[in-house]
């Protein structure tokens, strides 16, 4: 029998009414300007999944803007691993991996993981609390 490998490191969570705001990387220079901003579906440490109207290719490049209510907006790098247009939905959903957290050029700072692992444990936290409630 086979068993299926869980590629997911981290929970991923909802958070009401967070929104996201992305830039096309090219070549290490931003192109134009942010798009609108789209609703987040979940979030995690590792990646988040959003939707869209635009076709965004597979390992595509993107400067997100992460958009919280009461936090301060928070700028990602990130790369599309999958997108899918299902046909129930008019727009498009979106799967992006944040790049590596650290020092170097391209990459997330540590802050960002910092408020990353803060939104985790103030709303999955309330999501876990939610399922207690519902048992």
């Amino acid at each position: 029998m086979v068993q299926s490998v869980q590629k997911r490191r981290t929970r991923r969570f909802e958070i009401p009414g967070a929104k996201v705001r992305y830039k096309k990387i090219r070549f290490l220079v931003l192109a134009s300007n942010f798009s609108d901003a789209y609703p987040v579906m979940n979030i995690s440490e590792g990646g988040l999944a959003f939707a869209c109207e635009e076709r965004l290719g597979k390992d595509r490049k993107l400067l997100l803007q992460l958009l919280v209510p009461n936090e301060t907006p928070m700028d990602l790098r990130a790369q599309v691993q999958w997108q899918e247009c299902p046909p129930y939905r008019a727009d498009k959903i979106v799967g992006v991996k944040f790049m590596p957290f650290g020092s170097r050029r391209g990459w997330n700072s540590h802050k960002s993981l910092n408020v990353l692992r803060k939104l985790d444990a103030q709303y999955a936290n309330k999501e876990n609390e939610k399922d207690d409630v519902d048992l």
